[in-house]
């Protein structure tokens, strides 16, 4: 029958790891490799548009995966697709790895860019369904996003250690090491079943209770697994009780009993947000910043950007560790304001170049990596898997993971051209400042908060008060154990984000 209990839980979460590896991995391994003799020979000596063009195709690709994600994302399960994913991963790598021209590195990056699009939409999903305790999926999804930023690291330290190389294994093993990740990827989670939610909203209901009965390691007759299965359907019913279809302008003006569009809405504007605050301009182009803007030697250049990426992962991981004793509101609040101070210290800066700034310029950097990393890197997807409908997780989701290829796209397509023009130069960064400082009131006075609630009772808080009294929802406050006290709680901070709304659409 295969694992039970938590060992079940614990292979999606070490399958979602591996598998924002290989996310971070790309990031990680191409702003390494791209000032190297033996990659500019390879590709011709590319421009600044073609290093972009380079760069930002796997973005675009990406954001090309998580569409087909959310148009077909319930025909196979969250499983089958992370393997697909994997497995056109493994395909790109080949292709890029053996690339002797510009033109075939862009194709090849197209293809680990679908795939990787693949894996972003639905790991989060596959890991945060596979949990049965609350206080463990904040965690398990941040884990994920951590072990995405070891995997920048681990890239960028592989570059450096190749420096010291004189053949074009200098680029071709850092890129074709992302096979590996892959195939580990696909070995951990080949044993594991789908989700529980995933078979309920199929209406396979036998599997999904042999699965609920192996999560628990119990039967399904017990009080606990027939709580979890009742809240389940009990949810999809609310869901289903809605006979309307998503439409377009839902998506600005939500008054549907169960807000999908509104949440969905959410998801994508918090974590398209996220990904226009500079990070992957950062990362992307981290060595070429250090050399070129702020002025380091080569070598100096290539250690720091391994120490930066370093710093990302060990605050990630500090963030898994203190994610459930903050709500998801104060993390990324906090992290928003903290970040717009570092940002505008480093931009001034910048307007200013010497050696005595560029080194102040690099701590700024430093500092804004390190608040970054535990709270607007994973929070944003923690939240947005959160809140997402269960009949529409797949499509929110997959939608706002294609949000952050999008954004990504842009700025790192568009960011390097803007630094190397002159009458620009490091103005761009104000591009960025901006929406660290925007970032505030939108999560203030539009994101309610998640956190110590199952994904059952999230539809609770975001549900109107027409579908109360509906069978569906008397069931679903009964199983999660909502009492009168906490249900009325969670009115008042429904009726507050509704009324948030309501201005909102009036300004």
């Amino acid at each position: 029958m295969g694992a039970k209990g938590e060992k079940i839980y614990l292979n999606a979460l070490l399958a979602g790891s591996l598998g924002f590896i290989t996310f971070g991995w790309d990031a990680g391994v191409l702003g390494g490799i791209l000032l190297t003799t033996e990659f500019q020979t390879a590709m011709g000596f590319p421009d600044t548009t073609i290093i972009s063009m380079i760069a930002s195709t796997f973005l675009l690709a990406s954001w090309f995966g998580c569409i087909i994600v959310a148009t077909l994302g319930m025909l196979v399960g969250r499983r089958t697709w992370i393997i697909i994913g994997n497995l056109i991963q493994i395909l790109g790598t080949i292709i890029s790895a053996s690339s002797f021209s510009y033109g075939q590195l862009i194709a090849g990056r197209v293809f680990i860019g679908i795939g990787n699009g693949f894996l972003t939409s639905m790991i989060p999903i596959y890991v945060a369904e596979m949990a049965v305790r609350t206080n463990t999926r904040g965690r398990g999804v941040n884990a994920m996003i951590a072990a995405a930023s070891g995997g920048t690291a681990l890239a960028y330290w592989v570059d450096f250690g190749m420096v010291f190389a004189n053949s074009q294994a200098v680029w071709r093993f850092p890129v074709a090491f992302q096979i590996f990740w892959s195939l580990c990827t696909i070995a951990v989670i080949f044993p594991n079943p789908d989700t529980p939610r995933y078979y309920y909203a199929k209406g396979r209901i036998a599997d999904g209770d042999a699965l609920l009965e192996r999560l628990y390691a119990e039967s399904i007759t017990t009080a606990e697994v027939q709580q979890a299965k009742l809240s389940i359907l009990a949810s999809l019913e609310l869901e289903r009780a809605e006979s309307a279809s998503l439409r377009i302008k839902d998506f600005f003006w939500d008054s549907s009993e169960m807000q999908a569009a509104r949440r969905i809405r959410t998801g994508m504007i918090l974590i398209g947000v996220a990904y226009l605050m500079g990070i992957d301009m950062i990362f992307y182009y981290m060595t070429t910043i250090f050399q070129v803007y702020i002025g380091l030697a080569p070598l100096t250049a290539s250690a720091l950007a391994g120490a930066a990426t370093t710093v990302l992962t060990v605050s990630n991981y500090m963030g898994v560790y203190f994610m459930e004793r903050l709500g998801r509101r104060v993390w990324l609040i906090g992290g928003a304001a903290a970040q717009t101070v570092f940002l505008a210290i480093f931009t001034g800066l910048l307007s200013s170049p010497g050696p005595q700034t560029g080194a102040a310029a690099a701590a700024m950097l430093f500092l804004w990596i390190a608040v970054f990393g535990p709270t607007w890197g994973p929070v944003t997807y923690v939240y947005a898997s959160e809140i997402m409908p269960l009949r529409y997780r797949h499509l929110g989701f997959a939608l706002s993971v294609s949000c952050q290829w999008v954004m990504a796209f842009i700025t790192v397509f568009a960011g390097p051209i803007a630094i190397a023009n002159p009458s620009v130069g490091w103005k761009t960064w104000i591009w960025f400042l901006v929406f660290n400082a925007l970032a505030v009131p939108f999560v203030y006075f539009f994101c309610p908060e998640t956190r110590g609630h199952s994904l059952e009772e999230i539809d609770l808080l975001f549900m109107s008060g027409a579908l109360n009294d509906t069978d569906a929802a008397r069931t679903l406050k009964h199983e999660t154990g909502f009492d009168d006290e906490k249900t009325k709680s969670l009115d008042e901070e429904k009726n507050k984000s509704l009324d948030e709304e309501k201005s909102k659409s009036f300004e």
